[in-house]
């Protein structure tokens, strides 16, 4: 038998849902809105009479009869066979709005929604559908839409507003604001913004998500890179540069060969060779170099790890430049080392088909992926015996 709390839970349950909130906003019927509930059978109203009147008294003590809000009760009459006629509850139902607002308690959180609500139709009514589809995004930021809407109408006015979010003069808003709110503003600015101004490749907020999807400026990460002939330093004695990934792209230098590796003391102790450089430290991997145009004339080989997911990488890496070749990740090189094999982590791993390798690297990829030599089988870069890398660079300048 339900109580006045439980008649209270049930109808809350439907603002948590947003169920009266979509009603709301597409201006669908709501009320009368039904609660259910079990009602006492015939033998429960005789088994326990004076049970089932208790219950009948609470339950009236808490309706809109007796307190002037909240739910109201819908009798009928039952004839029992030894009671005789007996008025019980039918139906339990919430008249209208005011009544299902006052029983939840949610009359000041509503009527900020219905303020927030004009303020969209007035300033941005383009964002109505979003909202009809998910009215709790309102809701959850209710008493913030000024701000809000007021960065929507600065992105509008400036799409692809090349600056940082400090520099963004937007009135009532700070960077502070911006950082905390970068996940709705991003759900409305998909809302509003032509195709032009949104960067669709990105998606999510992490490694500055947000700043890359809308054409701001960021703090990037840094690209460094060796030059392992002294021809090329900009500087006497100048070979290590490390430049945000924009910059890196940016470059023209006069190489004719790049080599790319993953761990940083492979690039520092990489070997001298001439009119070579070494790119290392690349921050949120591999496509970070894929706007540098200038690579697309140059010799790269890439130096990864002897595993699945190395080999992932290397496939991803000659999908931007098809002429990448790889170093030391073959199977000669991974059988002389055997004694330094480690395992490659379940979650790290790669189990798709890789078109972008070559047929040796391929058939050692699959040789890796399928346990061939045994479980998980890596072989990490920096295990590789310096020695070999020297042999290997030497071959490479004398193709």
């Amino acid at each position: 038998m339900i109580t006045a709390e439980e008649i209270r839970k049930k109808a809350l349950a439907h603002w948590k849902s947003r169920r009266f909130f979509k009603a709301e906003m597409a201006g669908e019927p709501f009320f009368p809105l039904t609660i259910p509930f079990r009602k006492p059978g015939g033998r429960k109203l005789l088994e326990d009479y004076d049970l089932v009147k208790k219950w009948l008294q609470e339950l009236k003590k808490g309706s809109r009869a007796a307190i002037g809000h909240g739910y109201e009760i819908i009798y009928t009459t039952v004839n029992h066979r030894q009671l005789g006629p007996q008025e019980l509850p039918e139906r339990i139902i919430i008249a209208d709005r005011d009544n299902f607002l006052r029983l939840i308690g949610k009359e000041r959180q509503y009527r900020q929604f219905q303020e927030d609500l004009r303020l969209v139709r007035n300033r941005q009514p383009r964002l109505l559908p979003f909202f009809t589809r998910q009215p709790g995004r309102l809701l959850t930021y209710g008493g913030s839409w000024q701000q809000l809407l007021a960065v929507c109408d600065y992105f509008c006015e400036n799409p692809r507003p090349g600056r940082y979010l400090r520099e963004l003069e937007i009135t009532g808003v700070d960077s502070k604001f911006l950082e905390q709110h970068k996940k709705i503003v991003s759900q409305l600015l998909d809302q509003l913004l032509p195709d032009t101004a949104i960067d669709a490749d990105v998606t999510g907020l992490a490694h500055h998500g947000f700043e890359r999807r809308y054409y701001l400026k960021y703090d990037e990460p840094l690209i460094r890179c060796r030059l392992l002939d002294p021809e090329l330093y900009p500087l006497p004695g100048v070979d290590d540069l490390s430049l945000p990934a924009s910059h890196f792209c940016q470059l023209s230098l006069p190489c004719d060969r790049v080599f790319i590796t993953e761990n940083k003391i492979n690039g520092l102790s990489f070997p001298a060779c001439p009119g070579s450089i070494v790119v290392f430290g690349l921050g949120y991997g591999i496509r970070q170099l894929a706007e540098a145009a200038w690579l697309r004339e140059k010799e790269i080989w890439y130096w990864g790890d002897l595993d699945t997911h190395g080999f992932a990488i290397l496939a991803r890496l000659r999908a931007l430049f098809p002429q990448t070749r790889s170093f030391l990740m073959d199977r000669t090189c991974l059988e002389s080392h055997k004694p330094l094999w480690g395992r490659e982590e379940d979650h790290q791993r790669c189990l798709e088909e890789l078109e972008a390798l070559h047929d040796e690297e391929r058939a050692l990829y699959n040789d890796l992926r399928t346990n061939y030599y045994g479980t998980n089988i890596r072989l990490e870069q920096e295990r590789i015996n310096f020695a070999m890398v020297r042999e290997r660079v030497a071959a490479i300048q004398r193709e």
